[in-house]
């Protein structure tokens, strides 16, 4: 099977990728194992838009980056005018809708703009524990916890909430032993 790579793969990846697979899913799966496949950007494989399409074994396959939601600050504003004029020409509880959606991401938009990407600072990270140690700081959920009465020494698991380690009690607990 012939995987021909369009856009932002065909730079990646080459023009096409020759490899053998029963079906597309499986080509796929075993291209993505072999190279350094972007996660981050979905694909879309032309004619086969359902799961069991993809269980076909054509001679090839087109395979393209798949379109993206626009998350800019000017889309928000353009798609905001856009659904306020066409709530206006609707008319209506439908169009009411639509003008009050289209309002608020205009709004939406409009804040973006003015808003700055947060920057991160390493002054206001918090210190580190050296107490606690790091492998030993957080225990997964269902994780079975010991539990004793008396006085006994056990090791196990740390539970801790909220816990920082430049605040901490020394002494017994309780003060008075029984």
């Amino acid at each position: 099977m012939r995987l021909i790579f369009h856009g932002e793969l065909r730079k990646k990846f080459g023009r096409s990728f020759d490899i053998q697979a029963n079906n597309i899913a499986e080509a796929l799966e075993g291209f993505s194992r072999q190279v350094d496949w972007p996660r981050d950007m979905p694909v879309q494989v032309l004619g086969h838009r359902t799961d069991v399409s993809l269980l076909e074994c054509p001679d090839e396959v087109h395979i393209i980056p798949a379109l993206r939601g626009g998350s800019g600050k000017f889309f928000n504003i353009i798609v905001g005018a856009v659904m306020v004029v066409a709530g206006a020409l609707i008319g209506g509880p439908l169009g009411l809708g639509l003008m009050i959606n289209g309002g608020l991401m205009i709004l939406s938009g409009v804040v973006q703009l003015f808003m700055k990407a947060p920057k991160f600072n390493k002054s206001n990270d918090p210190e580190a524990s050296k107490y606690v140690s790091v492998n030993q700081n957080t225990t997964a959920i269902g994780t079975p916890m010991t539990m004793a009465w008396g006085r006994i020494d056990l090791g196990g698991h740390w539970l801790s909430l909220q816990s920082d380690s430049n605040q901490l009690s020394y002494g017994v607990f309780p003060a008075t032993p029984t």
